[in-house]
């Protein structure tokens, strides 16, 4: 949702096929799209037709006498408009890698955007993100099991106007698993929190908090498979800050689950309801409240279809000009993809999204963008791996 752009180049990596049995794959594509809102307005909008050209490198292997997998990725793209191309023309770039059993987690990502904002201000701008991360659990061949996690993630802005946006949070936590089989397992979890704005003036917005987790995992149905989890999150601020909230607690969840009736089938449930920072007068944060739903199913062995829906709330606790605001995020993609040979496929796509908010002061416009809006694209694409 927010990220759409970096969606669309992490599935182009994902586009290896399944049977090939290489550890090391180039990866190359070029999407000629049409965008008739490019600055996300409902006032005075802007079209452009976008070249987008992406390369990249794959590799995944067994590190010998280890039972772990290494993994490795990096790609770099390139988005050209034909509208003001000095200005909104952008780079960006992502590279990690992983090493990884059924018990082992360790493995580090960093990522390069430009991408427009959609929603708040920690997606806007020229950045830089860096997440490593950590896990560890016990055998699940007991009932029961133990587990630790850590990771640590920050944001870098390049311009100096936004730079009050750099940020660092780390994650400690530690889960106990009720193993139900081998492959389902019940499990409580504890994670606490520290989010810390370096450049922030009067450090108003640093916190901690610490979320508690219940969920399921692994084999869920028959052929359902995934994450699912209901959690409590506190969040305590560092400073007094009039008129906003010290404290905050929310109730929110996570899903991500795979659901195969057949084997030309697939749909993915995924969802999230969480706190998310905001610099939206007193308020701190916002409940952000995410549901998408992806399904796909091949036509024949080489045509596949696919439809993507999702909506996202994003609910202010604080009025500010005598307004709360709570703004609707809709999304519909549908597409279809031909696999001409098990290296190279093609594929059209359409993307609707509206955004719907209830603060309309100043005719809907605020710092030079409008909260709500239309936005339709449709693009062609070809994409190899070599």
């Amino acid at each position: 949702m927010k990220k759409v752009a970096v969606f669309v180049l992490l599935a182009a990596f994902a586009a290896i096929p399944a049977a090939a049995e290489k550890p090391f794959h180039l990866t190359a594509s070029e999407t000629l799209s049409y965008d008739d809102n490019i600055y996300l307005t409902d006032k005075n909008t802007t079209d452009s037709m976008i070249s987008t050209t992406r390369v990249g490198a794959d590799y995944k292997a067994n590190i010998p006498s280890t039972g772990l997998q290494l993994s490795a990725d990096a790609g770099v793209g390139y988005n050209a408009y034909t509208e003001k191309h000095s200005k909104n023309n952008y780079w960006e770039a992502l590279g990690g890698f992983g090493i990884a059993n059924e018990q082992f987690k360790l493995g580090d990502r960093l990522l390069y955007t430009s991408d427009p904002a959609n929603n708040e201000l920690t997606d806007r701008k020229k950045r830089l993100n860096n997440t490593g991360y950590f896990s560890y659990v016990t055998s699940h061949d007991k009932m029961f099991g133990l587990g630790i996690l850590a990771s640590d993630s920050f944001d870098r802005y390049f311009d100096s106007d936004m730079q009050y946006l750099n940020r660092n949070r780390v994650n400690l936590g530690a889960q106990l698993f009720y193993n139900l089989s081998a492959k389902t397992h019940f499990f409580a979890e504890y994670i606490y929190s520290d989010i810390d704005y370096q450049k922030e003036k009067g450090k108003i917005k640093n916190s901690h908090s610490h979320s508690l987790g219940l969920g399921v995992e692994g084999q869920i149905a028959s052929k359902v498979t995934g994450t699912a989890k209901v959690t409590y999150d506190m969040r305590d601020y560092e400073r007094e800050l009039a008129g906003a909230d010290k404290y905050n607690d929310l109730v929110g969840y996570y899903a991500a689950l795979t659901w195969k009736p057949t084997a030309r089938n697939v749909v993915r449930l995924s969802g999230e309801r969480k706190m998310e920072e905001t610099s939206y007068g007193l308020n701190r944060y916002f409940a952000d409240t995410l549901v998408s739903l992806y399904g796909s199913h091949k036509l024949t062995d080489k045509l596949t279809a696919a439809l993507t829906l999702s909506w996202e709330n994003m609910d202010y606790a604080k009025r500010y000009n005598g307004v709360k605001r709570n703004d609707d995020l809709y999304t519909v993609r549908p597409e279809l993809d031909y696999q001409f040979k098990e290296w190279l496929s093609a594929g059209v796509w359409y993307q609707f999204r509206l955004r719907d908010s209830n603060d309309r002061r100043n005719g809907g416009i605020y710092n030079g963008q409008s909260y709500d809006y239309t936005s339709n694209k449709a693009g062609v694409f070809v994409k190899a791996v070599f």
